[in-house]
């Protein structure tokens, strides 16, 4: 379970819990299709998508980042 608790971690940081639901739903979808499982633990990644996403995420191994992400970064605001 501290691949939940990682992502819960990550959840109460992030300032936009809806945009990491979708990363994550994004990085399933491509578990499922075949891409390659970053964690090795995972044995079969296509059947636990989910598990695998969640300790990528909660490992810090995906990021992802906002359009708002960006302007803040670029030096631009909205």
């Amino acid at each position: 379970m501290k691949s939940f608790e990682g992502v819960e971690n990550l959840a109460a940081a992030s300032t936009n819990q809806y945009k990491l639901a979708l990363a994550m739903a994004k990085r399933v979808r491509a578990l499922r299709d075949g891409a390659p499982c970053l964690v090795p633990e995972i044995n079969n990644p296509q059947q636990n998508a989910v598990k695998a996403a969640m300790a990528e995420f909660a490992r810090g191994l995906i990021s992802y980042t906002t359009a708002e992400d960006q302007h803040i970064d670029q030096g631009v605001n909205r």
